[in-house]
């Protein structure tokens, strides 16, 4: 089965223990005012980009100074590499290093928040699940904030 754990926070993110191989997707949501925001994400395969997937680190924003979009980039790219491409609201890191482990996603959350003054939220999807991973909590996540995903794995 697949889960999403959501509005978790940098604290819950740090603590948790889980296989990274089971990790499907991650976001780090960034709130500067109701309207203005952008998330940083992964897909483990790849974020589709016209027809083909593109494998690195992404960001998409919403209604943010051009100069806080080009802070982004240099921020992540400095970080971990990879090209840039832009698609509408989108920027891709064609190439850049890619992870999934909770201190890696903890870290970055926080170092987000603190750069751009912003709030965020974690959202981590997590595929091939087992109902014993489930009820035992195995992911040391919050269970309250787990929202399984109803579909094929």
């Amino acid at each position: 089965m697949r889960i999403r754990y959501w509005r978790l926070n940098s604290t819950e993110v740090l603590k948790a223990n889980y296989p990274v191989e089971k990790v499907n997707h991650w976001d780090i949501k960034s709130t500067i005012d109701e309207y203005q925001q952008f998330g940083v994400f992964w897909f483990k395969y790849g974020t589709p980009y016209d027809k083909e997937p593109i494998h690195g680190i992404c960001f998409y924003y919403n209604e943010i100074p051009q100069q806080i979009v080009q802070d982004l980039i240099d921020f992540l790219q400095s970080k971990l590499g990879g090209k840039v491409l832009y698609k509408q609201t989108r920027v891709f890191l064609q190439g850049s290093k890619e992870f999934a482990d909770s201190q890696s996603i903890g870290k970055l959350a926080t170092e987000l928040s603190l750069k751009f003054n912003v709030t965020i939220e974690i959202t981590i999807e997590f595929e091939k699940v087992t109902e014993k991973e489930k009820v035992e909590n195995s992911f040391d996540l919050p269970s309250n904030k787990a929202l399984p995903i109803v579909g094929p794995d």
